[in-house]
């Protein structure tokens, strides 16, 4: 049965130094901060995490760095999505080495129109090499991205084979019937919504909650919002809609990332890695309107509590 106490995880941005490697400090910072906001975890290189960007060493140590820094291991769910084989294997397996059992796999996304038959075997050989019955894999259906669909009767094949192994499915489909028939036709696994502005209905049905980007700039709003508590027509979720709209009509990592960091006063949390472009909220001056008015629509002690760590 899916879990029925829906939780925010929070899909980490990757802070980057002055030489363009990831700051391994600033990214448990970030990590720390969101789970004190209210997040239930964090999630390691997905899309906001610029995770295809990153080489396997690199992801490898950023992991590293975040359980050295006391990030409890059950409390990451780390990326593990590349376009080879044996780098999504490798990535596994060094997850699992330190306790993160929780991994999230991306669809092989440099050949476009393969069959379900390709996929199918592509995820049960990477899960037969990676051998170990701990593994707790969330799929991650985003096509808008990859350009990979992961099918209905994958999904069931899967479950049929490897049983508690298939534990989740993130649907970044920006489709509400879609992500409704992932919680209906999949109740024992958790299904985290993609697109935060599907979240009540798909948690009223059964969601494990949101894998929220937002919540790199809004954590502990998400938090609320991911609840069983929330519903359509709650101020805080309709004013997290408006933002969600306006972030959409620029380059959502980008935009996302500086948006974290006038949030945190980190300028430098706003450089992406190419062939991402750094964007300017100086031409975006509507982004922080939205999410200030966001803010003060937080709970009271909430609100006083972020405007005392903040100053805003």
């Amino acid at each position: 049965m899916a879990n029925r106490n829906p939780v925010l995880l929070v899909p980490l941005i990757t802070p980057l130094l002055d030489d363009g490697s990831i700051d391994g400090t600033q990214l448990s910072a970030i990590a720390r901060e969101v789970m004190e906001q209210g997040a239930r975890g964090v999630v390691l290189f997905g899309t906001l995490g610029e995770g295809q960007s990153f080489s396997v060493t690199e992801r490898k140590a950023a992991l590293e760095a975040l359980v050295a820094s006391g990030c409890a291991p059950q409390a990451i769910m780390v990326g593990i999505g590349a376009a080879a084989l044996p780098d999504v294997v490798e990535l596994a397996k060094h997850a699992l080495g330190l306790g993160c059992f929780r991994q999230l796999l991306l669809p092989p996304f440099f050949f476009k129109g393969i069959s379900t038959e390709g996929l199918e075997d592509f995820i049960v050989q990477a899960i037969d090499s990676i051998d170990n019955d701990q593994l707790r894999l969330t799929l991650y259906d985003i096509p808008s991205v990859v350009s990979v669909s992961i099918e209905r009767r994958v999904i069931r094949s899967l479950i049929d084979r490897y049983g508690p192994i298939i534990a989740g499915i993130k649907d970044s489909v920006p489709d509400a019937a879609h992500v409704r028939d992932s919680v209906t036709d999949f109740p024992e696994l958790d299904v985290f919504v993609g697109n935060e502005i599907f979240l009540p209905e798909a948690i009223a049905l059964g969601a494990a909650g949101a894998i929220s980007g937002l919540g790199n700039i809004a954590p502990a709003q998400m938090a609320r919002i991911a609840s069983s508590e929330t519903k359509a027509d709650d101020p805080v979720f309709q004013q997290m809609c408006t933002l969600y709209a306006a972030i959409a009509r620029y380059p959502v990592v980008p935009a996302v990332k500086a948006l974290a960091g006038w949030r945190m006063k980190s300028d430098k949390l706003a450089v992406v890695r190419p062939p991402l472009r750094t964007f300017d909220l100086a031409a975006a001056p509507d982004l922080i309107e939205v999410l200030q008015e966001l803010h003060r629509r937080q709970l009271p002690a909430v609100l006083r509590a972020e405007e005392a760590r903040t100053g805003r």
